[in-house]
């Protein structure tokens, strides 16, 4: 499990946020059974967040960590899209407005449970993370295994690119940013330290741009 204690100077308050991968048993672990996880851990702690999510398209924690930022920033403003933080958080780490279509690329499924593996994060206003993991354990059965969201793979980045749709165009003017000098994207040319930080870059400007649009609706 990854914690980050994130000290905000937005006019935001600070708060924490918990990034895990836990192994769950298909047999004791259903979808439901996440969904009323959820409610009584947000109903228990105040001002406390879990998510369930499929990891597939996540490039990195730091998509997460941007994620949550605006989940925040979201209910501070009251340019909310969704009447709840956990569901709004699946809306920006997908970065559409429709509570389906997120579902559907970063909600549990299938996926989750033939690798028996499911993702979560949490965002609490206290220094209780620690705390809520074991809680979420003991409820699911699961334990936690080790984080593999910050894996570096070619096909990783090709995934997740092609999930949001960013032309190889796009990718080149966000490295020619950094220095890259070339004209064209040469993949074979490039670490791919370089290449997840321009994708990331690209997916923290949609989700900008996703906050911005729910302001202009208001």
């Amino acid at each position: 499990m990854k914690i980050y204690s994130i000290k905000d100077l937005n006019g935001l308050s600070n708060y924490y946020i918990g990034i895990n991968q836990i192994e769950i048993d298909p047999k004791e672990v259903q979808i439901n059974e996440l969904v009323e996880l959820i409610e009584i851990i947000q109903s228990n702690h105040e001002d406390t967040v879990l998510q369930f999510f499929n990891d597939r398209y996540v490039l990195n924690p730091e998509h997460i960590l941007h994620a949550c930022y605006f989940v925040q920033k979201a209910f501070y403003t009251k340019n909310n899209i969704s009447n709840k933080k956990n569901l709004e958080l699946l809306l920006y780490l997908a970065t559409k407005r429709q509570i389906k279509l997120s579902l559907e690329h970063f909600g549990v499924n299938d996926y989750n449970f033939h690798n028996k593996r499911i993702s979560y994060c949490i965002i609490s206003s206290e220094d209780n993370i620690k705390q809520l993991n074991i809680e979420i354990n003991r409820n699911l059965h699961s334990k936690d295994i080790s984080l593999n969201l910050e894996n570096l793979s070619t096909d990783k980045f090709n995934r997740v690119k092609k999930y949001f749709e960013f032309s190889d165009n796009q990718i080149l003017t966000v490295l020619c940013s950094y220095g890259y000098t070339n004209d064209k994207l040469n993949l074979n040319s490039l670490n791919l330290e370089s290449l997840y930080e321009a994708l990331n870059d690209l997916i923290c400007e949609k989700m900008a741009l996703l906050s911005l649009e729910k302001s202009r609706s208001l």
